[in-house]
């Protein structure tokens, strides 16, 4: 083997705003790769409050040959001068970094910090583990960036797997799994067909959509199930791409007599991919929460962003999941290209039409490589530089990146204002709307309904609201009145 123990990290994010630590799915893959070949290896997470020090000592003690970061752009010049201090203290030890910021910057990441020495572009549990074995020449493997004589090479794209069912779900023997919270993340698909003008899941993931059977889905929720876990989300970009197979899904938590579960879709899924039967089906199985990505309310716009929806089909989404007992979350996005006040101002009366549990206004982010950086680019609209905004820039902050001639800086601030203030006074009376059963759980106990209203200013905090979602908070409490109640 060319390397015969590796260590996994993920690396902290300072002054970010990741207020609840989940299993890093996309590392869980790679463990269990590695795994699966019999490399041995430890996973450091220093999102778990690990400071360099303790890193450094964890070096020391495992002595790998081989360090494998998973790294997204959101503060990469921390990560790059983590990297350095890494090969500043252990020069014999490579660095191979993969992740959304690789995907998307390729040869440009490896320009910028020395200390890299290998690029993994894309999917990488197989890329790795030929990068790992000493029968593979290095420039045979493909999806790999490397030195060679000071200059950076790419060996060219890897074909995406299409087998997924033969992809190992993540078992996370190697992660100090009791520190995270008690939720699963689950990956049923890879890849978005879709156009969007501000999305980089393409340059990330590809855009050929790759799915895994309902059975192998299955399988994985069994695995947990039995471990007595009970919740778990879906953070695919196209869940419900394939009706067939969500409702196979369905049918089959059903049929496995899998009790209590509670599952979302909090990364969004497309309004037009699913219908009342789908709906049904899913909250029937065990869903309580689902987001969808309006973006915005203007059919002019969603022609413009290239979404690919109907403003008829995301409202007759909307309304379903709201008529069926779903947590409802829409995304907006406030600043896109030609959008005007007049245009944030029906995205503004969409969002407030209906019950839903929550409503985020996001700034856009151009990715470099998609359209709207481009335009932005090609326009001379930035406020500043591409690595600066990158770096320290955030959906949710009040500051935006671009400018446009319909919306300008200030007045792009003062309507993120205005929205949220609007928003909270809707959503602040919507948001036990999913739990009426509690409510009056509460009620028949001779609680008060001053404590729900408390609880409802509680849920506008974001953290809570995670807490909420991910912990199965709600249900559990149904179920704990409930049973109060019968006795």
């Amino acid at each position: 083997m060319r390397y015969k123990r590796v260590m996994l990290l993920r690396p902290e994010y300072k002054q970010s705003h990741y207020e609840y630590v989940g299993l890093p799915t996309g590392l869980g893959y790679i463990s269990e790769s590695l795994a699966k070949n019999n490399i041995v290896q430890e996973v450091v997470d220093m999102l778990l409050g690990y400071d360099y020090a303790c890193l450094k000592e964890r070096i020391i003690v495992f002595k790998p040959d081989l360090i494998g970061i998973n790294m997204m752009s959101f503060r990469f010049k921390d990560h790059y001068a983590l990297l350095e201090k890494i090969k500043k203290d252990f020069p014999g030890v490579h660095i191979v970094a993969g992740g959304p910021h690789i995907s998307s910057f390729r040869e440009k990441a490896l320009s910028e910090s020395s200390a890299i020495d290998y690029g993994v572009v894309m999917e990488g549990e197989e890329a790795l583990i030929e990068l790992c074995r000493s029968d593979m020449e290095i420039n045979s493997i493909k999806g790999i960036l490397y030195r060679k004589e000071g200059t950076i090479i790419y060996t060219g794209d890897r074909p995406f797997r299409l087998d997924l069912d033969n992809v190992d779900f993540p078992r996370y023997q190697y992660f100090e799994i009791n520190k995270y919270p008690k939720f699963i993340s689950l990956v049923t698909s890879r890849g978005c067909p879709h156009s969007c003008i501000f999305c980089p899941v393409q340059l990330t993931i590809g855009k050929k959509l790759r799915v895994r059977s309902a059975g192998s889905v299955l399988n994985e929720v069994d695995y947990w199930y039995k471990k007595g876990l009970r919740v778990f989300n879906i953070v695919d970009d196209n869940f419900a791409f394939n009706k067939k197979r969500v409702l196979e899904i369905c049918a089959g938590i059903k049929e496995k007599g899998f009790k209590d579960l509670v599952l979302s879709c909090r990364n969004g899924i497309r309004a037009d991919t699913v219908d009342r039967e789908v709906l049904l089906a899913m909250r029937e199985a065990g869903f309580n929460y689902l987001a969808f990505g309006v973006e915005s309310a203007s059919e002019k716009m969603l022609k413009i962003i290239k979404k690919g929806e109907s403003l008829k089909d995301i409202e007759q989404a909307v309304k379903d999941a709201c008529e069926l007992g779903f947590m409802v979350t829409l995304f907006f996005i406030v600043g896109l290209p030609y959008e005007t006040e007049q245009d944030v101002k029906e995205s503004l009366r969409f969002a407030v039409k209906y019950p839903v549990f929550d409503v985020r206004f996001y700034n856009p982010m151009p990715f470099p490589g998609t359209e709207l950086y481009q335009w932005v680019k090609s326009n001379g609209y930035f406020n500043k530089n591409t690595e600066d905004f990158l770096n320290a820039s955030s959906h949710w902050v009040n500051r935006p990146i671009f400018f446009t001639p319909e919306l300008s800086n200030s007045k792009r601030i003062k309507l993120f204002k205005r929205l949220n203030q609007r928003l909270k006074k809707h959503t602040l009376s919507t948001k036990l709307r999913f739990s009426q059963d509690i409510k009056k759980l509460f009620n028949d106990l001779g609680i008060p309904p001053f404590f729900s209203t408390i609880l409802a200013r509680l849920y506008y905090e974001p953290i809570f609201q995670t807490l909420v979602i991910e912990s199965g908070f709600a249900h559990k409490l149904k179920n704990f009145l409930g049973k109060k109640k019968q006795k």
